[in-house]
């Protein structure tokens, strides 16, 4: 394993308040100096002006004077930065050093930033490049009497960020939660160290919408039953929520059949609609096509029949024609009659039950639809289908679920997922 080495970033200004600019030097030197020697790096790397690199040469000196050495290329390594007062020039600066360090397969090194030293830009950039790439953050502190930290009193303060860092995770996480993205939400939170965040609770959210995007609603529900959406950080989640929570709660604890298979066909077109803002058009109509037979499904159970074992003497009592009975015969399947998407719509016309009618008086376009979907990746085919094949088909299943319940709407509604206004940062 490889030892990990440390490395010093340290920005050398232009000297400390005298009236001998010499003087001023040397009491830099001493600082930089003093702090290296708490620190005690493997390398330090300097990041000087033309006018400030006197001051390197005044710390190998206080190096000399305790019998060691620090010699250039060895032990520290100057990086010259021309425009001290361009913020940008100044983080590209350290950037540029941090990916260079970070490309060296043959060492492993652990980069302390002392933003302490230089021109208020260069110390800007230094602590945001320090926080941008996670890296330990130091100033020296010390007795102010005279204004500057006088020599002999420094202290070493290492800047815990982690408050920060969990803000700007928690930012990330919404839009990852935005995205559907649930798994690399929950790989974030589980990195959250403020302890005023409910971050179980969010977990719990997290767990639930990532189980519920899957179809898995039982754990959905589990998950959801254990956050506290009271919590803050859903206050303006908390209404969508609880319509969300009310919607699983029905699927998994529902009596009522069709009061279940309706919201479960509600949350698959929604599913269906989600992949498709992902463009993912061809993922989204192989839902959509799972939802036309749902719908045939759904209403044909009102009348007693499975599709998975058509019963015949049913189909008689309700006098279906026998031509018709034949040929659902002719699908004998071992013993069963098992019928698919196109034979269920048909026996609801024969049935003489309005989503028939509307396949039968939209055959054509449906059938165009449904072929473009068979042709598709993911079905028989190797064709990509597009935004505007999902929008055409999703029309199609939305008039017929909108038929078969007059509260398709609000399951609809209460299915669709909680989202985060953006607009509102944490």
């Amino acid at each position: 394993m490889k030892r990990k080495e440390i490395v010093l970033f340290m920005i050398v200004g232009t000297g400390v308040s005298t009236d001998c600019e010499e003087t001023g030097f040397r009491l830099l030197a001493q600082k930089l100096y003093s702090t290296i020697n708490k620190i005690y790096p493997d390398k330090v790397i300097f990041f000087a002006s033309d006018t400030s690199k006197k001051t390197i040469s005044y710390i190998e000196e206080l190096f000399k004077k305790d019998n060691d050495e620090f010699v250039e290329d060895e032990d520290y390594q100057i990086v010259p930065i021309e425009q001290i007062d361009d913020f940008n020039s100044c983080f590209e600066a350290y950037e540029s050093k941090i990916w260079e360090l970070d490309e060296d397969m043959a060492h492993e090194y652990r980069v302390i930033m002392d933003y302490t030293s230089g021109t208020k830009t260069m110390s800007a950039a230094m602590a945001c490049c320090g926080m941008f790439y996670n890296n330990d953050l130091i100033s020296v502190g010390g007795d102010r009497t005279t204004g500057e930290v006088s020599a002999g009193t420094e202290i070493i303060n290492y800047q815990n960020l982690y408050k920060i860092y969990d803000r700007f995770a928690i930012k990330r996480i919404r839009h990852y939660f935005n995205s559907n993205q649930f798994m690399e939400a929950i790989n974030l939170l589980n990195n959250i160290i403020d302890v005023r965040i409910h971050k179980e609770s969010f977990l719990h959210i997290c767990h639930a919408y990532y189980r519920w995007d899957n179809m898995d609603f039982e754990n959905a529900y589990a998950f959801i039953n254990e956050a506290d959406i009271t919590s803050f950080e859903f206050t303006e989640l908390i209404e969508k929520l609880k319509k969300n929570k009310k919607a699983l709660g029905t699927i998994v604890n529902a009596r009522s059949v069709n009061l279940k298979s309706c919201y479960v066909l509600a949350s698959l077109i929604n599913n269906a609609v989600r992949r498709a803002d992902e463009y993912k058009y061809d993922d989204a109509i192989a839902r959509l096509y799972r939802s036309f037979e749902l719908i045939a499904q759904i209403r044909l159970s009102k009348f007693n029949i499975k599709t998975s074992d058509v019963d015949i003497s049913i189909l008689q009592e309700k006098n279906i024609s026998q031509d018709f009975i034949d040929y659902l015969k002719k699908i004998d399947d071992g013993g069963k009659i098992r019928i698919g998407l196109i034979a269920d719509y048909m026996l609801l016309n024969e049935l003489g039950d309005d989503l028939g009618k509307y396949y039968v008086q939209n055959e054509s376009k449906i059938k165009n639809i449904t072929q473009k979907r068979n042709y598709s990746i993911l079905a028989h085919g190797l064709e990509s289908l597009s935004r505007n094949d999902f929008d055409e088909f999703l029309e199609i299943v939305l008039d017929l679920a909108y038929k078969l319940d007059k509260d398709m709407k609000r399951f609809l509604d209460e299915t669709k997922f909680a989202k985060f206004d953006l607009r509102f940062d944490f």
